[in-house]
């Protein structure tokens, strides 16, 4: 099944995944490996590995590089592609071990004045907050570790989300304001002239005509997944 989200379109899959359709981020612009295992999910020992698939790479070429046809083969010679990858965590105690080899600690969630309020926050070796923008991947550490120490399992406690001073801040565009969801919230999502239940991974934030626009990570009750815009998600009824 295919997820008509246009210029998001990333990387939807026909298939679930060994593991139920998750993957491991290795950034928002960057095609996202399959878990293909998984072990100790919510303990002390928790652990997965991933592996890219040629539908992934085909639909991230599809939205990073329309046009090229040589950018499958390209990206799949590559030796990224090749590999497997693996992060590790420790659920009790709040400590992660992401694809990149770096071990990172449990820092609190973020507050809701940017994106990925609400999600986990991270700590790196040197003390340093790992930021929640593109270019820190924060969320990407977050996303794994959802993978890993799911709500609902023996977690570690984490600290409040720390709030941000008050501040005069600009009028968001409209496009900002749209309708949010959560992660882990179940949705309908459009696909074709249907409506497809599924479930809400992660968020991220993309360039619009009107300014940062909110886009949604969704994988569908079919094992298809992609990147949304709000307007192509409806809440599920309660």
């Amino acid at each position: 099944m295919e997820v008509v989200i246009g210029s998001l379109l990333a990387g939807l899959s026909g298939a679930a995944a060994a593991a139920g359709g998750e993957w491991l981020s290795l950034g928002s612009k960057h095609w996202a490996p399959s878990v293909v295992s998984k072990s100790g999910i919510g303990t002390a020992k928790a652990a997965a590995e991933a592996r890219v698939t040629r539908e992934e790479i085909e639909g991230w070429c599809q939205n990073w590089s329309p046009g090229d046809r040589g950018c499958a083969q390209r990206e799949l010679s590559s030796p990224e592609a090749k590999r497997t990858y693996r992060a590790s965590a420790d659920c009790t105690r709040g400590r992660i071990t992401a694809v990149d080899g770096e071990t990172y600690t449990l820092a609190g969630r973020w507050d809701n004045s940017d994106i990925g309020g609400g999600r986990t926050r991270w700590r790196d070796r040197g003390g340093q907050i790992v930021g929640r923008d593109n270019a820190s991947g924060g969320l990407g550490i977050s996303q794994q570790w959802e993978v890993l120490c799911p709500e609902g399992r023996a977690t570690a406690r984490t600290a409040p989300a720390v709030q941000a001073p008050q501040q005069q801040r600009a009028p968001q565009p409209a496009a900002a304001m749209a309708r949010s969801f959560s992660v882990g919230e179940v949705v309908y999502a459009r696909s074709g002239p249907a409506w497809v239940r599924g479930r809400v991974t992660h968020v991220s934030q993309v360039a619009g005509p009107q300014g940062p626009e909110l886009a949604y990570g969704v994988t569908l009750d079919s094992g298809a997944r992609g990147v949304m815009p709000p307007h192509m998600l409806r809440k599920a009824p309660r």
